[in-house]
């Protein structure tokens, strides 16, 4: 079925949107749990510090141990992941709830006196497949794994005098720059397809040379 042909058949039936929303939504697992978090989050900790200490002292690690470390390390990347994904999601459906308002002529904003958010940007951004050659391209300069920050900065140098109209704003948060936005969630899709890994340290990206 084409694109077209897929959009006519949602404009016919939004309930068929509404649905297949709902059904991206459970695909996501943060789970609800805080206090388990914090203890495989603690867990990870003491367990890390053994290997480290284990390495140091030139004893071999056992392989029992590495693999909960490894399994720990994924279950929370996972969470974090899907939350960060969750979030974007409530950015963007808020977003699109204030232009649905507009158009159905529901000022909201009007009874707190709040001043009414601008509309979706038509400005000309960066495509993801750009997005992500270069995340990939900064990623092998520094040997395949690097803090999150270092790859945002090189990207931002080497894309200096690329970046498009739409690139430059500033999100509805008012911190967050476009482009970095959108980097973080090209991000999340190549984890999603095996490009990067998912159970990488928290604040660092990594290749996934598998």
């Amino acid at each position: 079925m084409s694109q077209g042909a897929e959009i006519k058949r949602y404009i016919k039936d939004p309930s068929l949107l509404i649905e297949l929303c709902r059904e991206v939504i459970d695909q996501f697992d943060i789970g609800n749990d805080n206090k388990e978090t914090a203890a495989m989050e603690a867990q990870l900790r003491e367990i890390s510090k053994a290997v480290e200490k284990l390495e140091k002292l030139g004893v071999s690690v056992p392989d029992v141990l590495r693999a909960e470390k490894t399994r720990l390390a994924a279950s929370l990347g996972v969470k974090t992941e899907a939350y960060q994904a969750l979030k974007h999601l409530a950015d963007e459906f808020g977003d699109i709830l204030k232009e649905l308002k507009e158009r159905l002529g529901i000022n909201s904003d009007d009874k707190t006196g709040t001043k009414p958010k601008n509309k979706r940007s038509k400005l000309q951004k960066t495509n993801s497949e750009v997005l992500r050659k270069y995340i990939i391209l900064v990623l092998k300069e520094f040997g395949g794994r690097a803090r999150v920050p270092d790859i945002l900065d090189t990207i931002e140098r080497q894309l200096s005098n690329k970046l498009l109209p739409g690139d430059l704003e500033v999100r509805q948060d008012g911190k967050t720059i476009a482009w970095r936005n959108n980097v973080l969630w090209e991000r999340y899709r190549m984890m999603q397809e095996g490009i990067l890994r998912n159970d990488s340290q928290r604040g660092y990206w990594e290749l996934n040379e598998d």
